[in-house]
């Protein structure tokens, strides 16, 4: 048995925030959060203390890429995205061409099985494409229906480890698509797609969320609202924000905050190769791309994800949205993108669930802690 205490100066419970508490973890599950007087060998963490952050778009970090589909370079990932404050994550694969992305998807499948409990924690795979409509940095050659047939071997590849399907909604058959990877347990976004038409009816089946919000969606307009607009206001839709300040302008973030609450805002890195490294020269999924001044473009000077850290969205997210605190934070990088992708053992510090934190020091420091 492996019991390990913390004693924390603030913390947030799942309804608001709370002075001075004491957790208590055996074999890495929470096993009571109170004001009992700790034992004197409790570990003393100053700050406030979350929920662990859970990033549910990562395509790379630490110089490595999740289209490597080595063990290797997810082992490297998982590490980075550990050092870069979150405790779980979501490898992310784009599109490719279809052969080749189901060896990728098995093969990063059978990673996620056998992780090896470095680093944050893998926990399951989002497939971000082929399903889609408007390229941003993905080579839209590649593109293709999410036919039932395409459906099934995907499911297959994955052997259980597929979480997240972004499709878009505009693609013959993406309703349907969308039922059946819901009837398979996948959580299913709507994105890349440049138009509204199908939105509603991927919603009405089972679509819960969209990916990168304002991104590769079309204009915003008040009398053609577009994907994002219907996305504001469907309330049953969560909305991932990548909070780099060039995805989305500042003055953007503070207006979907408004609309969206803590219920419905999630932090999302979409974080490439570049992520926690210098400037220079990467790849995405065989594409090169440039990371200057953290801001990672492709050679036409497309946006192609980010260099962001879940450490990094945070402080911008706090900075960007002055009323927004650690609590709201709290929701929108940890319970929120859990409770989306049915990770019942993180996104909240409560009994029972995986004694994985976030820890907001006073230093200004953001780190992860299990």
């Amino acid at each position: 048995m492996n019991a390990t205490e913390w004693i924390v100066d603030r913390i947030a419970l799942p309804d608001g925030m709370a002075a001075g508490a004491r957790i208590a973890a055996v074999d890495g599950r929470i096993v009571a959060v109170d004001r009992i007087a700790p034992a004197a060998a409790a570990v003393r963490l100053r700050g406030t203390l979350l929920p662990g952050f859970v990033d549910l778009q990562v395509n790379g970090a630490g110089g490595r890429s999740c289209d490597e589909a080595t063990p290797d370079a997810l082992d490297a990932i998982a590490r980075a995205g550990w050092a870069g404050g979150a405790v779980a994550f979501l490898p992310t694969l784009i599109t490719a061409p279809w052969d080749r992305l189901l060896a990728q998807v098995a093969a990063v499948a059978a990673w996620i099985r056998g992780w090896n409990g470095q680093g944050a924690a893998p926990l399951g795979l989002h497939l971000e494409g082929p399903f889609l409509q408007a390229s941003g940095a993905h080579d839209a050659s590649c593109f293709v229906d999410p036919t039932p047939e395409r459906v099934d071997q995907l499911l297959a590849a994955a052997a259980g480890s597929l979480r997240l399907v972004t499709l878009a909604h505009a693609r013959s058959g993406a309703a349907a698509a969308t039922a059946r990877l819901r009837a398979a347990g996948v959580t299913v976004a709507l994105g890349h797609c440049d138009k509204a038409d199908g939105f509603a009816a991927c919603v009405d089946a089972g679509a819960r969320a969209v990916t990168h919000l304002f991104n590769v969606m079309g204009p915003l307009h008040h009398r053609d609202v577009g994907t994002a607009g219907f996305a504001l206001d469907d309330e049953r839709v969560q909305c991932p924000l990548i909070v780099d300040g060039v995805h989305v302008h500042p003055a953007m973030v503070r207006n979907a905050f408004r609309i969206l609450g803590p219920g419905r805002t999630i932090l999302v890195s979409d974080a490439v190769a570049a992520a926690g490294m210098p400037d220079g020269s990467y790849q995405l999924s065989g594409i090169p791309v440039q990371a200057h001044d953290g801001v990672v473009r492709d050679a036409q000077g497309r946006l192609a994800g980010s260099a962001l850290t879940m450490a990094l969205a945070a402080r911008n997210f706090l900075r960007f949205v002055p009323m927004a605190g650690p609590w709201t934070l709290g929701c929108a990088a940890s319970a929120n993108p859990a409770a989306l992708v049915r990770a019942d053992a993180y996104g909240a510090l409560a009994v029972g669930k995986r004694a994985a934190f976030t820890l907001l020091g006073d230093d200004g420091s953001i780190t992860a802690v299990r």
